[in-house]
């Protein structure tokens, strides 16, 4: 199916949901719409194929694709990380979310989130002028339950997330307390029950537009999530568990941790700094802008791309 009012760009009929359903749709449109005015005339020699599945035995039917381009695989939804390469002999090359760095020997590159379709962005208020300190509200997945422990002052009594993952545990937690905003003043940490069933997207997009910190636990499977985009994009702090060894995270602005007590303490002392809270996020939305944005992401594609063309020989034995 064509997609983008590209000829060229199709999304995979194995695709687990309809394109308009994925969250990063609007993100991907966008960065498709940039990557055809980068490319030119060279965005016309590739086929485009945008595949959004996390079930290991659903293969792409682009697999059996063949118009004489150069086939792309755009690899969305795997959250569980799986290592693509035995995908290499039918296509040039393939981007995927959800994986570290990869072998620069192998056409396969690590691909940004973005952020959820219907969260929109605002333009970037100064970090001394914005209402709330701290910002997180999310679900309480068992990978969050060291995150909600951080809050609570029965910490010491509660299980740890290596000791206990049942539902039941967390049910019961949440019915114990889900609001800690009163931890830091000015500031929002509530715990949801389950993905999207807090604020609306309208009013999520509106917070993050007001907050200094954002804090971004481990999501349901990997550390990387949407709400790292979302508080980039929106001119926020971002303190974060350790995230993958790839170009969108190395060497950023975003405070990476090893524990949410050493992140809870970082917290603190940012709120005595403004200095360097302003500092911190000049320097966000600077790597925004150059390095996961829309724009950047388009860059970051054709650029890949480029490098293939004038190093043909990394990948000729794996293109068919």
């Amino acid at each position: 199916m064509e997609i983008f009012g590209l000829n060229n760009v199709h999304y995979d009929c194995n695709s687990e949901f309809p394109f308009d359903q994925l969250n990063e749709s609007l993100f991907i449109e966008k960065v498709f719409n940039g990557l055809s005015h980068q490319m030119g005339s060279h965005f016309n020699n590739y086929d485009f194929y945008v595949f959004s599945c996390f079930k290991s035995k659903v293969h792409p039917k682009s697999l059996n694709e063949n118009t004489g381009n150069k086939k792309i695989l755009i690899y969305l939804s795997d959250e569980s990380g799986r290592d693509p390469a035995s995908y290499l002999p039918y296509y040039h090359a393939i981007f995927k979310q959800y994986i570290g760095k990869t072998s620069a020997s192998r056409p396969i590159f690590p691909l940004q989130l973005g952020y959820v379709k219907g969260v929109p962005g605002f333009e970037s208020k100064p970090i001394n002028e914005r209402k709330h300190n701290v910002f997180f509200r999310g679900n309480l997945n068992s990978n969050r339950i060291n995150f909600y422990r951080a809050f609570s002052r029965l910490k010491y009594f509660l299980p740890t997330r290596e000791l206990i993952h049942r539902a039941e545990y967390i049910w019961a937690l949440l019915k114990m307390k889900n609001n800690f905003s009163r931890f830091f003043s000015d500031s929002i940490i509530i715990f949801n029950h389950s993905f999207k069933s807090g604020y609306s997207l309208d009013q999520y997009g509106k917070i993050l537009s007001e907050s200094k910190i954002v804090l971004c636990p481990m999501g349901f499977n990997r550390t990387e999530c949407f709400r790292h985009y979302e508080a980039m994009r929106a001119g926020c702090i971002v303190i974060s568990e350790k995230l993958p060894d790839t170009e969108f995270y190395n060497n950023s602005p975003i405070i990476q941790i090893n524990n949410w007590d050493e992140g809870l303490k970082i917290v603190d002392n940012l709120l005595k700094d403004p200095d360097r809270m302003h500092k911190l996020q000049t320097q966000i939305i600077n790597w925004w802008n150059e390095k996961c944005s829309e724009k950047a992401t388009a860059e970051y594609i054709s650029g890949a791309l480029e490098e293939l063309h004038k190093v043909p020989s990394k990948i000729s034995s794996y293109v068919i």
